[in-house]
C-alpha cells in the first residue's frame, strides 16, 4: 500500500511515525513550508529556542502523547510550571490563579462566597456531574446559572486561556467541551507540564521513525496543488511531478483541504468547513541576556486577556547560561469586526503596545537586556476553534475516499493533543485496512 500524507505538522508526522513501523507500507510526506512542525515550529537565533506557541503539555499523565510514548518509542523529558508562581492580575491587583486550594485561598480574583460556590464546582466536574456538559454553550450556562459576576469572568478567562480563544469566543464553546477538558485536567497529578526542548524534540523523533523504515520520502518544501483519481488511485500533483497513491491523508488546516478539493467530485462534502474560523494570537517572544526579574512564572491580566509566560523559569534549556525566554501572548478578535485594514492594523498595533506595557510593567529593564525579539502579528495557534458554529471534521467523511487529521478534526482533548489522537486513530484505522487486505 502507497500512501500520501498531505501535511508535515504534530498530525502528519504522527501518521508517518506510525506507518513507517508497518512493513508493506510505503509512502511520501509532503510539507509546503521550508521546516517541519506546521505550527509546532520551532526557531533559534543567538542560543535562543523559541516556539510558535507554547511547546505546554496539559494533563501530561493522561495525555494522548503517553501512547505515543509506548508505541513509538519516544524518549523525551518535562518539568511541571510551579501552581504556586502562576499569578492573575485584575484591576491592577496582581494575586495567586485559584489553581489548587492553597491558591484559591489566597486569590483576590473571588469574594469568600464564590470561592466555595467554585469549589463545589470543581467538584462537580470531577465526579462528572456538573450541568455545565448540558447546556449548549458556556454562555448559556452561564446566563442560566445565578453565578456571581467574578465566578463568571473567571470561567470565562479560564477557557479563553486554555483554548487559545479571544473572550467573545470563550462563552460560544460547547458546554460538554468544557465538561469534559476540566474534568481530565482537575484529575490530573500534572496539570500543565513543557516539554524540555520545545517541541522538536518530538519532531525530531516523529521523523526519524518514519525515515527508519526505509520505505517513506520526506517531501520537504514541495506542496499538493492538484488531487484527481486514476484508475482506481489518486494522483497528487505538485510543481515537479505527479504520484499516484492507494490512499491519501489530509494533516492540514481544513480550509485548505476544502479549497484544494473544492473543484474536484468531493469538493461538496468538504465545502461545510470552509467558513471555519481559526484561533489567532500575537506573540511577542523576547530572549534576555540576564534574568531581569523573576517574580513568577505566568501572569495573565485578565482585564485585557495578555499574558506572559517566563518559559526559561519551567525550562532552562531553551536559553543561553543566565538568559531569560518571555513569551507573550495576546488574543485576537475575528478578523470581521474591523471596517477596514486601516482599522484592524491600529488594532493590532494597540494589542502590541498593551503587552509592552504589560512587560515594563512585571520585567523592568527587559528593553535594554533583549537580545532577540520577534513578534508575530496574527500567529495561527489552532486551525479550528472549538466554538459553537465550527465544526471539526471526521476523520472519514461519507462519500470521500481521504482520511483527515489534525487540530481541526475529531480527536481527544484541545491542541496538540486532538493533532496526536486523531493522526494516532487515522494510522490505526489504515493499519487495520492494510492487516484486512490478502496478501
Amino acid at each position: 500500500m502507497q500512501v500520501a500524507v498531505v501535511g508535515g505538522g504534530l498530525a502528519g508526522l504522527t501518521v508517518a511515525a506510525y506507518l513507517g513501523k508497518a512493513p508493506g507500507i510505503s509512502g511520501v510526506l509532503f510539507e509546503r513550508s521550508p521546516q517541519w512542525g506546521g505550527r509546532a515550529f520551532t526557531y533559534e537565533k543567538s542560543g535562543f529556542t523559541m516556539n510558535y506557541g507554547a511547546h505546554a503539555i496539559y494533563g501530561i499523565d493522561r495525555h494522548t502523547i503517553g501512547r505515543l510514548i509506548r508505541e513509538l518509542n519516544l524518549d523525551f523529558s518535562s518539568r511541571e510550571v510551579d501552581k504556586r508562581k502562576v499569578m492573575y492580575e485584575k484591576n491592577g491587583r496582581v494575586s495567586p490563579a485559584p489553581l489548587d486550594f492553597i491558591n484559591l485561598v489566597k486569590t483576590g480574583v473571588l469574594p469568600p462566597g464564590q470561592k466555595v460556590r467554585f469549589v463545589a464546582e470543581i467538584a462537580a466536574i470531577i465526579a462528572n456531574i456538573h450541568h455545565m456538559k448540558k447546556f449548549r454553550t458556556l454562555g448559556e450556562y452561564l446566563d442560566q446559572s445565578g453565578e456571581g459576576q467574578d465566578l463568571k469572568e473567571l470561567w470565562e478567562h479560564l477557557v479563553c486561556s486554555n483554548f487559545f480563544i479571544p473572550p467573545e469566543d470563550a462563552r460560544k464553546v460547547p458546554g460538554a467541551t468544557i465538561s469534559e477538558y476540566y474534568q481530565n485536567l482537575f484529575v490530573s497529578q500534572r496539570p500543565v507540564n513543557y516539554i524540555l526542548g520545545s517541541w522538536a524534540v518530538i519532531t525530531r523523533q516523529l521523523i526519524a521513525r518514519a525515515e527508519a523504515s526505509g520505505r517513506w520520502e520526506m517531501a520537504l518544501k514541495e506542496g499538493v496543488d492538484a488531487v484527481r483519481e486514476q484508475d482506481g488511485r489518486f494522483v497528487l500533483t505538485t510543481k515537479n511531478r505527479e504520484l499516484a497513491f492507494d490512499r491519501v491523508v489530509f494533516a492540514m488546516p481544513v480550509q485548505q483541504v476544502a479549497r484544494l478539493l473544492a473543484d474536484t467530485p468531493w469538493g461538496p462534502a468538504l465545502a461545510p468547513f470552509a467558513s471555519n474560523t481559526p484561533t489567532e494570537v500575537l506573540v511577542y517572544d523576547v530572549g534576555l541576556n540576564r534574568v531581569v526579574a523573576r517574580p513568577f512564572h505566568y501572569i495573565s491580566d485578565m482585564d485585557h486577556k495578555l499574558f506572559i509566560t517566563d518559559v526559561s523559569a519551567t525550562d532552562d534549556t531553551l536559553t543561553p547560561p543566565g538568559g531569560q525566554l518571555l513569551q507573550g501572548v495576546a488574543y485576537l478578535s475575528d478578523d470581521t469586526r474591523f471596517a477596514d485594514e486601516q482599522t484592524r492594523r491600529a488594532y493590532l498595533d494597540e494589542r502590541q503596545a498593551r503587552m509592552e506595557a504589560m512587560f515594563d510593567r512585571h520585567y523592568p529593564g527587559w528593553r535594554e537586556a533583549t537580545v532577540v525579539k520577534r513578534v508575530s502579528k496574527k500567529a495561527m495557534v489552532q486551525s479550528v476553534k472549538h466554538v459553537a458554529g465550527n465544526r471539526m471534521l471526521p476523520n472519514r467523511l461519507d462519500g470521500v475516499p481521504f482520511y483527515f487529521c489534525g487540530d481541526g478534526c475529531e480527536g481527544r482533548g484541545e491542541l496538540a493533543e486532538r493533532a496526536f489522537s486523531s493522526a494516532r486513530k487515522v494510522a490505526r484505522l489504515l493499519l487495520n485496512e492494510k492487516a484486512a487486505v490478502p496478501v
